[in-house]
């Protein structure tokens, strides 16, 4: 009979201790915490507990949470059941549109494209936005647009007329006569300019239709001594010392000159680099000037460096080849007119 007791007891022990362990696992629940500006998420068991001192078990401080967060549950209320908690940043955000001055702002929007939206600004197909529109918003995030404008515009351009002097053996000895009247002739320009902010960055001057000018013709009686032909005057002049390659410049500097290629980015005034891209200091050569370089050719200043300051300048090649075999060397750089 003691046998069979105590076998009786032992079993009645493990039994109430049993349902001690499951009535305890059954208080527990399971607490999944998310953050609207973070990737991490939180997965604890509370007994009984609140948020507050879940978060402050994981090593948080509640305070400092509360006064940027706000919560999908209540803080301080015990957990009745398995739960998923959201924390949404109620965070600082700069915000500078074109040229105005940066804006603080506080925001519980997610993304960097909710925040714009509640915000009403509109992003242009040509604007520059420093952040994709899915980025988180995070508590003291700067977001920058650029604005971008593009002008199209024409510009016409005159031509002087030349002037051509015949001999007439039947005009008198020192008689002149205008037998074709000169007419000054133009270029049409369509001229392309894009503007940051307002401030011109590029300008593209393309010639779309031209018109020759009219010849004057003069007949000068037999006997009197020509003129030297305003032709040949002209062409002196075209060929002085304003003119490098055919191309009029206005000032000229000594400089050094890096080759360089392809990093995949951007030039400072958004265009993508190519053959004639030129990166310079804007403090001594203004974006979008045109310059022409002895060795190189014709090319924009549309980008900038780290390194380019004062009278150095980058030219950019096709290939890292052409870059290497140019190297650093000493250039004169003439701007264009």
């Amino acid at each position: 009979m003691k046998k069979t007791l105590i076998i009786v007891l032992g079993v009645a022990t493990i039994l109430l201790l049993s349902g001690t362990v499951v009535g305890y696992a059954m208080m527990k629940k399971e607490v999944t915490i998310t953050f609207s500006d973070k990737d991490k998420t939180i997965t604890t068991d509370v007994l009984n507990g609140t948020l507050s001192e879940a978060l402050a078990e994981e090593g948080y401080d509640p305070k400092k949470l509360k006064k940027q967060y706000k919560s999908s549950v209540k803080w301080d209320q015990p957990f009745q059941k398995d739960t998923k908690v959201h924390l949404t940043c109620n965070c600082s955000v700069s915000l500078k549109v074109g040229g105005e001055k940066p804006k603080k702002l506080k925001t519980t929007e997610t993304t960097v494209g909710d925040f714009l939206k509640a915000e009403k600004i509109e992003v242009g197909k040509n604007d520059q936005l420093n952040a994709a529109l899915d980025q988180k918003i995070t508590n003291g995030l700067a977001i920058i647009i650029d604005k971008i404008e593009k002008r199209v515009d024409k510009k016409v351009e005159q031509i002087d007329y030349k002037t051509k002097k015949k001999e007439d053996p039947d005009l008198p000895k020192g008689e002149k006569k205008v037998t074709q009247e000169g007419k000054k002739g133009k270029e049409i320009y369509q001229v392309t300019a894009l503007y940051k902010n307002g401030k011109s960055m590029v300008t593209d001057k393309k010639l779309i239709d031209k018109v020759d000018p009219v010849t004057k013709i003069v007949t000068v009686g037999s006997g009197e001594v020509e003129e030297e032909p305003e032709e040949k005057k002209d062409t002196e002049v075209a060929s002085g010392g304003s003119r490098i390659a055919g191309l009029k410049y206005k000032k000229s500097m000594e400089g050094e000159a890096t080759g360089y290629t392809a990093t995949g980015n951007k030039t400072a005034t958004g265009t993508t680099p190519s053959r004639g891209t030129i990166a310079v200091d804007p403090n001594v050569i203004p974006l979008g000037t045109r310059l022409y370089i002895p060795g190189y050719g014709e090319g924009v200043a549309e980008d900038t460096g780290g390194a380019v300051n004062g009278n150095t300048i980058d030219l950019f090649f096709e290939s890292r080849e052409e870059a290497v075999q140019w190297g650093r060397r000493n250039v004169t750089i003439y701007i264009l007119e």
